[in-house]
């Protein structure tokens, strides 16, 4: 008796939005600045390293509640998470 696959569903869209980018890269020269790792920064907000990974690449959008841990942890204002340098 053969059994049917799962089908792994696709994004509807692929391509993380600019905003959700901008905002990981943001993260990630803030990290750099402080010379923390990505596990630093997860451990510091309750997720795995990976998890930090996918918000630097804007992957994964960031929740308010999980923007507000991030700034916390990157001793930033959560402004400074969208603004310019």
């Amino acid at each position: 008796m053969k059994t049917a696959k799962k089908k792994i569903p696709k994004r509807k869209n692929p391509k993380p939005h600019p905003v959700d980018v901008h905002v990981g890269e943001r993260i990630k020269q803030f990290r750099l600045l402080r010379e923390m790792t990505q596990s630093d920064v997860a451990n510091q907000i309750g997720v795995k390293f990976q998890q930090v990974q996918k918000y630097e690449t804007g992957f994964n959008r960031v929740s308010a509640s999980r923007l507000y841990l991030i700034a916390e942890a990157l001793d930033v204002g959560i402004e400074d998470l969208f603004g310019e340098d």
